[in-house]
């Protein structure tokens, strides 16, 4: 059976997902296209960003994959579990990205486009790990949050390099090289010209900047998304390199998109609103206050993960304490919205989750409480 045609109706996948989408909600007017390179260590100085296959031989017609000009037989190929499964699936071909981006958009819907980071750092790996206090230790979390990409050693770890020119150099190479001229935009097909090897975050990015514009342009896109073990690096006491980095990339994206598009950077929602170092010194950082003041840049992302309950199993925990009846009660999870976790208390560690030990979130004599609520959007 083809690998696009799984459905029971003789339609693509792609196809079948939308025509399912607009009949269940049909006041759907956006929809966000994610399309996935692979990162492969947690060091951002060793870290490369490339697209990814599940096989790296396979006949496919009536084209063959290819992304940024790379075969599928040249390909990254994704790892495979313990039953010989690959643990992702693959970059879709370039060619498939302009067909859904078309495809949407002749359905009226509008379309942001999401450049997504996946990492692929398997078990048993021997990679120095940058979270810890042992130079010699090596292996990396499996499979990791790419958020966790940052210099080595890491913030608060010995002989960190952050804070120290070291520490820019390693967001330089994780970025990468690449500009708007470094690739060739032959009708709907964009191949890499600029420097062989380089597999940073500006080429990834500046690809499908250039492939979006070619399939007739995008309503929305992102620059990034959730980094902030990235943007929260500094190269001294309150210089943030990656954040720097992100607005010269958002000038490239817009020279090649134009006015037309919206263009924004979707951060965790544990970066959007500051950085305050853990590090005993009390500081405040509004780091990415130069990119969310870019005039380049449109809106303020956040991908909203914020916790709505914090309901256990049983009666015997605080929220059913407090007189909740149960955990889909409506206006338990709208008192949430802007209350509870992340507004009103915290949770200073793990042990104090697993007991419900609440810490009040307070600014003492500053009175400004709102800097440490990620909730309190309003503020």
């Amino acid at each position: 059976m083809p690998e696009n045609l799984n459905a029971l109706p003789d339609a693509t996948d792609m196809v079948v997902a939308l025509d399912r989408l607009q009949a269940a909600a049909p006041a759907v007017t956006s929809v966000s296209l994610v399309v996935a390179w692979f990162g492969d260590d947690l060091r951002a100085g060793s870290c490369k960003v490339r697209p990814g296959v599940e096989v790296s031989a396979k006949s496919t017609t009536p084209a063959s994959w290819s992304v940024s000009g790379v075969s599928r037989a040249n390909a990254f190929l994704v790892s495979r579990d313990d039953q010989d499964r690959p643990v992702y699936g693959g970059t879709p071909s370039d060619f498939a990205v302009v067909q859904a981006v078309q495809e949407m958009k002749a359905r009226g819907l509008r379309v942001t486009f999401y450049p997504f980071v996946l990492m692929d750092v398997p078990p048993g790996n021997t990679l120095p790990n940058p979270y810890s206090d042992n130079a010699a230790e090596t292996g990396q979390p499996a499979f990791p949050w790419r958020a966790r990409i940052s210099c080595s050693p890491a913030a608060g770890f010995a002989g960190t390099v952050d804070k120290t020119a070291t520490a820019a150099s390693q967001v330089a190479a994780l970025f990468g090289a690449a500009t708007p001229a470094s690739f060739s935009v032959s009708g709907q097909s964009v191949s890499w010209t600029g420097t062989p090897g380089d597999w940073g975050l500006r080429r990834m990015v500046l690809h499908y900047t250039h492939l979006c514009a070619a399939a007739g342009g995008v309503d929305a896109f992102l620059i990034g998304t959730e980094m902030p073990g990235l943007t929260t690096i500094r190269s001294g006491a309150s210089s943030y390199p990656a954040v720097q980095a992100y607005r010269d990339l958002l000038a490239d994206v817009r020279s090649i998109l134009g006015s037309g598009t919206k263009i924004g950077y979707a951060a965790d929602r544990s970066e959007y609103f500051g950085h305050q170092p853990g590090d005993g010194s009390g500081d405040v950082f509004f780091h990415l206050d130069p990119l969310w003041s870019d005039p380049e840049i449109v809106f303020v992302g956040i991908d909203n993960y914020m916790p709505l309950s914090d309901w256990r199993d049983g009666f015997e925990h605080a929220d059913a304490a407090e007189g909740w009846p149960a955990i889909y009660d409506r206006a338990y999870l709208q008192g949430n919205i802007t209350g509870g976790e992340g507004f009103d208390w915290f949770y200073a560690s793990a042990a104090d989750r697993s007991a419900q030990v609440r810490t009040p979130i307070t600014d003492g004599a500053a009175g400004k409480p709102w800097v440490f609520r990620y909730k309190d959007l309003r503020s």
